[in-house]
């Protein structure tokens, strides 16, 4: 239980105690209650700037990085003093956007009642601004019981607008972070007994489109090519890809074509999702598509007709796989240690079929532990749900870790 360990240590969690009624949980609300939707550029705008308010008030630095494309709101980059440009530091990485949009109107935090006091209700109280809460929370006790803490351990932290559709814009500014990060921690939300995520699947989307010949369904039926009769041919060639013994899934998720039902239709195409657990699997995938969309009809007893569709692929990977790697486990047996003594379980989670930022980081060699925030459930869904005990613990479990970490770092 809390309450334990150095003197140090009993004071964070005392600073913690202090600020949770009375600061934490008030803020956790007005960042839940202030709309982030990822594609509603603008709404996340205001959101982040609540964040980059609270970090330049704990004396960190912020740097803005813009979407070149105009299309979510700036990542923010926050650094301590002593990470300066090119320092190699610990990072912490949460996301401020959500996938619920105003049209929803599920806006609202709402703590629950009665037995259920603990739990709060709203966009953003799992998925992640609970982490975010967690995060900006640690450093307040740890720059309140350890003044020089900023100025003599170099720490940065993360917090990107566009990851509930895949970090597309950020992606490339958290490999650039890798270079120049020790270990990574993501406060994505919490799993059942606060087992720590340290593999994920990876994903990939792939697009094939398919021309063929538009006809009188009527008058000139033999004159068309059906494009969407061409794309059922090969849909179940894709699909026998997946190998279930590997871990990877090949699901055919959306198919479009056509315009009207007397008409051959000249377009159709198909949505693929492709996971996988291994960077092994996921080129072995990426090579089947190349080979495929080279001859679609290999092997194939097709129409001659139908053989003069012609076939277009796009896409790719999008978040290769989170691996656990010998530097995963010390990472997580040293955040684990400072998780048990503040009343939290210890464990590892299994593999999660969803990504995050930590595969991107797991990809380029960092040491990176997953799903750090608090627990709940109902990701994605309008009963999330998380528990403020929870998020309590994990506020002090990781101002226990950075100071630990400080030690670590000077030794």
């Amino acid at each position: 239980m809390s309450g334990g360990g150095t003197e140090v240590e009993r004071a964070l969690d005392a600073a913690v105690d202090e600020a949770f009624e009375a600061r934490q949980v008030p803020f956790f609300a007005r960042l839940v209650e202030t709309p982030s939707h990822t594609h509603a550029k603008d709404d996340v705008e205001v959101a982040a700037r609540m964040v980059e308010a609270f970090g330049e008030g704990l004396g960190l630095s912020v740097e803005r990085h813009a979407d070149p494309e105009g299309r979510f709101a700036d990542h923010r980059v926050f650094a301590s003093p002593a990470a300066g440009a090119d320092e190699p530091a610990l990072l912490l990485v949460g996301h401020v956007d959500t996938v619920f949009p105003r049209s929803m109107g599920f806006l609202h935090f709402r703590r629950g009642e009665g037995e259920a006091s603990d739990l709060v209700y709203g966009p953003g109280t799992l998925d992640m601004k609970s982490g975010l809460s967690c995060m900006l929370f640690a450093l307040d006790a740890v720059a309140r019981v350890v003044p020089d803490f900023l100025s003599t351990f170099p720490l940065r932290m993360l917090c990107n607008t566009d990851e509930e559709v895949g970090s597309p814009s950020s992606a490339p500014l958290v490999r650039r972070l890798a270079a120049v990060t020790t270990r990574a921690l993501v406060f994505e939300g919490g799993r059942e007994g606060d087992r720590i995520i340290t593999r994920r699947k990876g994903g990939g989307t792939f697009v094939v489109d398919v021309e063929g010949v538009s006809a009188h369904a009527g008058n000139e039926h033999d004159k068309g090519v059906n494009a969407i009769v061409a794309l059922s041919y090969v849909i179940p060639v894709i699909a026998s890809w997946t190998d279930y013994d590997a871990g990877t899934t090949i699901n055919v998720g959306l198919v479009e074509g056509g315009t009207a039902k007397n008409t051959v239709p000249d377009k159709a195409r198909c949505v693929v999702d492709a996971r996988f657990v291994t960077m092994e699997e996921a080129r072995r995938i990426e090579r089947k598509f190349a080979e495929w969309v080279a001859d679609p009809f290999a092997g194939l007893d097709v129409p001659d007709r139908l053989r003069r569709a012609t076939f277009r692929l796009r896409g790719g990977i999008t978040r290769p796989p989170m691996e656990a790697t010998e530097a995963t486990q010390r990472l997580r047996l040293d955040y684990e240690a400072c998780a048990a003594a503040v009343g939290l379980g210890v464990g590892e989670a299994p593999l999660q079929g969803g990504g995050s930022d930590a595969n991107l980081l797991a990809a380029e060699g960092v040491a990176v532990i997953d799903g750090l925030g608090p627990y709940g459930r109902f990701f994605h869904n309008p009963r999330e749900f998380s528990s403020l005990s929870s998020l309590r613990k994990r506020t002090k479990a990781l101002a226990r870790f950075l100071v630990s970490e400080r030690l670590r770092h000077r030794s």
